[in-house]
C-alpha cells in the first residue's frame, strides 16, 4: 500500500498532539449538547459550526425539520483515487423527560459529558460523540498540515443509529432508528469506495454485524374489578392479561437462551451470538389497580445473524407465545438485516497498518457484542461500500452509561484515523 511521505505524516501527528486538548474540549461541548434521540438538530448545527470555525467545507443534509445529517470533505485532487467516508452517529441514548418518566433514571452518564483528569466521561461522548470528534480533529490535522490526497476524505456525522422503531403512539420519523440517517446520506449521493464507523471497539475490526427484529406481542383479557375477580384454572382464559404477559415473559427469556446457543457461530472474526430480549411490557391503569387488565403488550428485541430469515424469526417467537395463550397476536414493527462486508482488503490493511504504527502491535479480535450488535456498518456493506467499524476502547460497557475515554487513546484513535486516510486516499 502507497504511504504518504514521512515529513507529511509527522506534521499530521504534531497538529494532532498539538490540539489534545481541543479533542477533550470538543467531546465535551458535543457530549454536553442536549439533543436527545428523534431530536439530533441541536448537535448538528455544533457539528457544523465546529466545521466552519475551522476552515473545513460542511453541509447539512436536512431530513426532517430536526434531524439532519452533517457532511464534511477534504476533497482530494486525482479523480479515480480511493476515497474513504468516515461515519459517527448524532443520536445517543434516549435520555430527558422519556427517560426520566419510564426508566425512572436521570442518570447523568446518559445526558452530558464531564471529565475528571485525563478521563472523559459521559455514554453521549461514548456513543458515539467521542468518536466523532477524534475524526472532526484529525480533519483539522489533515487540513492544517496540507496532506495531499488524491481521493476524498468524507466526514459523516448523522441522525438515527441507535435502536429506535415507531410503535403505538410513538410514530413517525422521529421514532425511526437503526441506519436511518446513513440510509438517507448513501440514497441521496454520499458515497465512497470504502467506510469506517468510528465506534468503540477496543482497537478491534469488526465488518460483521447482526440485524434486528422488533416485536410487540399483545395478549388480551378482561376488565374485572378485584372483589368480582374470577379466576380460571386455564391460563389462557385467565381474566388477566398481565397474568399472561408474565408467563410470556418467562417463555420468551427460556427460548432467547436457547435461540442465542442454537445461532452462535464462529467466523473469521471471531464468534457471533444473537441475543434477544423483552425490553418493555405495558398493561393496565397504574392509578386503578383494581381491574383487571384487558391488554398486555411485551416489546422484544431480537438480534438476527447476518442472511437471516427474518420471517422465521419471527414465525419461531408467534409459535413460542402462542404456546401460552393461542390468541396472542405478535406483530413484528422493524426489521433491519445484518452484514457481513466483503472486499474490505484495502481499508482493513490500512487499519491494520495504521494501528501497528501507532499504538504497536495487531488489532485484536473484536469483542462478541462487537461481532453481534447493529452498526452502520450494515448500511454501507449493504449497498455495495466495503466498511468496517473500528476505534479505541471505552472500559466497561456491560452497564448502560458506564466507561469512560482515556484522552491519550484518543488523540492514538486520532493519528491511526489519520494515517488511514493519508495511506488509503493517497
Amino acid at each position: 500500500m502507497t504511504r504518504a511521505d514521512t515529513a507529511s505524516r509527522d506534521r499530521v501527528f504534531e497538529l494532532i498532539d498539538a490540539d489534545r486538548e481541543l479533542l477533550a474540549e470538543t467531546c465535551l461541548e458535543l457530549g454536553n449538547t442536549f439533543a436527545p434521540c428523534g431530536h439530533e438538530q441541536p448537535v448538528a448545527d455544533a457539528v457544523s459550526a465546529w466545521y466552519e470555525r475551522h476552515g473545513i467545507p460542511a453541509r447539512q443534509q436536512q431530513i426532517l425539520a430536526d434531524r439532519s445529517n452533517v457532511v464534511a470533505t477534504l476533497a482530494g485532487s486525482r479523480p479515480g483515487a480511493r476515497s474513504l467516508i468516515f461515519n459517527a452517529h448524532l443520536d445517543t441514548e434516549i435520555s430527558g423527560p422519556d427517560h426520566a418518566n419510564l426508566m425512572e433514571s436521570s442518570d447523568p452518564n446518559l445526558v452530558g459529558a464531564w471529565r475528571e483528569g485525563d478521563r472523559i466521561f459521559g455514554h453521549t461522548v461514548l456513543n458515539d460523540r467521542g468518536c466523532m470528534s477524534v475524526f472532526m480533529v484529525m480533519a483539522k490535522a489533515l487540513k492544517g498540515a496540507g496532506a495531499q490526497l488524491g481521493g476524498d476524505v468524507i466526514l459523516t456525522s448523522v441522525a438515527g443509529e441507535t435502536g429506535m422503531a415507531p410503535v403505538d403512539e410513538y410514530q413517525g420519523l422521529n421514532y425511526e432508528g437503526k441506519g436511518f440517517g446513513t440510509r438517507h446520506l448513501v440514497d441521496h449521493g454520499v458515497r465512497a469506495d470504502y467506510a469506517l464507523v468510528a465506534e468503540t471497539t477496543a482497537w478491534s475490526k469488526s465488518w460483521i454485524e447482526c440485524g434486528a427484529v422488533y416485536l410487540k406481542i399483545t395478549l388480551r383479557g378482561r376488565n374485572m374489578y378485584t372483589p368480582r375477580l374470577i379466576r380460571e384454572p386455564d391460563l389462557p382464559d385467565h381474566p388477566n392479561a398481565i397474568v399472561k404477559g408474565a408467563v410470556v415473559a418467562t417463555v420468551l427469556e427460556a427460548w432467547g437462551i436457547d435461540y442465542e446457543e442454537r445461532n452462535a457461530y464462529i467466523s473469521e472474526l471471531g464468534e457471533v451470538r444473537p441475543k434477544a430480549q423483552v425490553g418493555a411490557i405495558r398493561g393496565g391503569v397504574p392509578y386503578r389497580p383494581n381491574r383487571s387488565s384487558p391488554v398486555c403488550k411485551l416489546y422484544m428485541d431480537v438480534r438476527t445473524l447476518p442472511g437471516a430469515d427474518q420471517d422465521a424469526v419471527v414465525d419461531e417467537v408467534r409459535a413460542v407465545a402462542r404456546s401460552v395463550d393461542p390468541a396472542a397476536e405478535v406483530d413484528c414493527y422493524m426489521a433491519k438485516a445484518g452484514r457481513v462486508g466483503t472486499g474490505l482488503g484495502p481499508l482493513s490493511d490500512a487499519v491494520e497498518q495504521a494501528y501497528g504504527e501507532i499504538v504497536g502491535g495487531a488489532t485484536p479480535p473484536p469483542q462478541v457484542a462487537h461481532t453481534s450488535m447493529w452498526r452502520d456498518t450494515n448500511i454501507f456493506n449493504a449497498v455495495g461500500i466495503p466498511s468496517l467499524t473500528f476505534g479505541p476502547p471505552r472500559g466497561s460497557a456491560a452497564v448502560q452509561g458506564t466507561g469512560h475515554f482515556e484522552l491519550d487513546d484518543l488523540v492514538a484513535a486520532a493519528k491511526v484515523y489519520a494515517a488511514v486516510a493519508m495511506d488509503l486516499c493517497a
